[in-house]
């Protein structure tokens, strides 16, 4: 039973990752500044949430426990997708999605410390194989540094409430975490935008294509994917949600290749990155089944 709800998490969170393959690109044809995206994806969201939690019945009052964890850790959410899609408007999809590979390494970090385990030795190789990765497409792709300096400043965040909602999820349901986390967004963005006199046209004021792309973004890749994302985590382990999501990447840089063409086209040591990021996740893959057999084996020896 527990293998057979481990391979529909990983079902699961394969298909989120493929959704959130998207938000590159969106982030791209948006024609909005980053923090204003970030602004409106929280809030069409929330809005999203709110109607799922009537349709499928969770709880949307306030969990008194969580509720200022949930708050804060929207705001490491908020720096994550500002830092993200900034990133994409100083250099290309391709170069920021690629830099997200690096939370593998921050992933196998954080989680020990929040978990109060000992760290994996794979975990660490594995994410050190990310990095060097990383650190081959850093020093090809020379003309986008910035960028590349930005996308893996989110990829820290990432990885620091991947870590967190693993430890939340525990203890709440996942429509009502991603909900009080994308206000906690929308909060300190709504705050930052209103102060500078920079808030957002309403959506009716946005051509009709700006909208289809808001939409999606806030409610397929954001109030389904996003809690998605969270609800994986009763089966699968933060380093393993981390890893698996350096799939983005490639499905971003596959759509955004048959999008823009050679204005995404990178150098091929870069592709070569890629190859080492797939490695890693199907070793991961691999280890984490191999596992998850032993502990099983060990459990009926025990009965």
């Amino acid at each position: 039973m527990q293998s057979h709800a481990r391979r529909n998490a990983l079902v699961l969170l394969h298909i989120t990752v493929l959704i959130w393959g998207l938000t590159g690109i969106l982030g791209r044809l948006i024609d909005q500044p980053a923090d204003q995206l970030v602004y409106t994806r929280t809030i069409i969201g929330m809005a999203g949430l709110v109607v799922a939690s009537w349709w499928m019945g969770f709880p949307i009052v306030p969990n008194r426990r969580d509720i200022m964890h949930q708050l804060f850790t929207g705001v490491v959410i908020a720096g994550h997708w500002w830092t993200f899609y900034h990133a994409i408007k100083i250099s290309t999809v391709s170069v920021a999605v690629a830099c997200l590979a690096s939370s593998t390494i921050f992933t196998a970090l954080l989680e020990p410390i929040w978990t109060k385990r000992r760290i994996q030795a794979y975990e660490l190789l594995l994410g050190v194989v990310v990095l060097v990765a990383l650190l081959l497409i850093f020093g090809l792709e020379t003309h986008y540094r910035m960028g590349i300096v930005v996308a893996t400043t989110s990829a820290l965040l990432s990885a620091w409430f991947t870590v967190v909602n693993g430890q939340l999820i525990k203890r709440d349901h996942a429509g009502r975490i991603g909900l009080y986390e994308l206000l906690g967004a929308a909060l300190v963005v709504g705050i930052w935008l209103a102060v500078d006199g920079k808030l957002p046209p309403p959506l009716w004021d946005l051509p009709t294509d700006q909208v289809l792309w808001h939409l999606l973004l806030g409610l397929l890749c954001t109030s389904f994917a996003f809690v998605a994302g969270i609800a994986v985590m009763r089966q699968l382990s933060a380093f393993t949600v981390s890893l698996t999501v350096n799939l983005e990447p490639v499905y971003s840089i596959i759509l955004a290749l048959i999008i823009w063409g050679e204005a995404e086209q990178l150098h091929v040591g870069s592709y070569l990155g890629f190859a080492l990021i797939l490695v890693s996740l199907f070793v991961n893959g691999m280890l984490a089944r191999r596992k998850s057999a032993i502990i099983g084996e060990q459990s009926l020896e025990s009965n």
